[in-house]
Order: C-alpha cells, then sequence, then structure tokens
C-alpha cells in the first residue's frame, strides 16, 4: 500500500477528535451536566445514546477509512454532510462554531483526496493506481 498523503493523515486525526466530541458530548448529557437539556429524562437519554452511537460510528469508519474502503469514503462525507447541517440548525454560538469546524475540516479533507481513498490516480479517475 502507499504512503498515504499527511492530509490523509491529519483526515483520521481529525475524524478521531469529532468521535472523541461526541463521546464526551453524550457522557455529558447522560451525566446531566449539560445546562441547556431539558428535564426530561427521555430527552436527555435519547441525545446521550445518539452522541454515543455517533461515536462508534464515526470510530468504525475511520477504521474502514484507514483500508481505503470506498463504501467508508461515501458514508464518512454524508455523515459529516448531516452533522453540520443538524450543528447549523440549531442555536447557534461559539460552541457550535467549534464543533462545525471540527466536523467541516475533515470533511474538506476528504473530499480533497477523493482520489486516494478510491484508488484512483489523479490524473486518470478510471484507473487504478499502478502497484
Amino acid at each position: 500500500m502507499t504512503k498515504p498523503p499527511s492530509t490523509v493523515t491529519a483526515a483520521h486525526f481529525l475524524l478521531l477528535l469529532n468521535a472523541l466530541v461526541w463521546l464526551v458530548f453524550g457522557i455529558i448529557v447522560a451525566a446531566g451536566l449539560h445546562p441547556s437539556m431539558p428535564e426530561s429524562d427521555v430527552f436527555r437519554w435519547t441525545m446521550a445514546v445518539l452522541a454515543l452511537l455517533t461515536t462508534s460510528v464515526l470510530l468504525g469508519l475511520w477504521v474502514f477509512l484507514r483500508r481505503r474502503s470506498g463504501i467508508a469514503y461515501y458514508l464518512t462525507i454524508g455523515l459529516l454532510v448531516v452533522l453540520s447541517i443538524l450543528t447549523v440548525t440549531d442555536e447557534f454560538g461559539l460552541p457550535d462554531l467549534m464543533v462545525l469546524i471540527i466536523i467541516a475540516a475533515p470533511l474538506v479533507l476528504l473530499i480533497k483526496d477523493r482520489a486516494w481513498y478510491l484508488r484512483r490516480n489523479p490524473g486518470n479517475p478510471e484507473e487504478e493506481p499502478a502497484s
């Protein structure tokens, strides 16, 4: 396997950072420490479980992206787009901006390195790279 570009390594690191953000958010919500969460236990636990599921999905996609899976590439792009949209549809503040940057940065890097993930030569997208 060819050595990945530094931007691929950065994207993988940022995906792990995303997973960490969602894990911490899920723990904070589950513990009832988030200041703007409603008092409803059902809502709180739903948000916590969704955050922890997001963590799990991001970690799974990270594993498959490291193996250069085309399906994982497209699923990761889709998940990051959805997370970006959900981040800006809520009351938007400074913490949301920081999370949006953490979500958008790997999205941009993934799109930039599309040929590497899909095992295509940058000059000719229809051919496999020579081994």
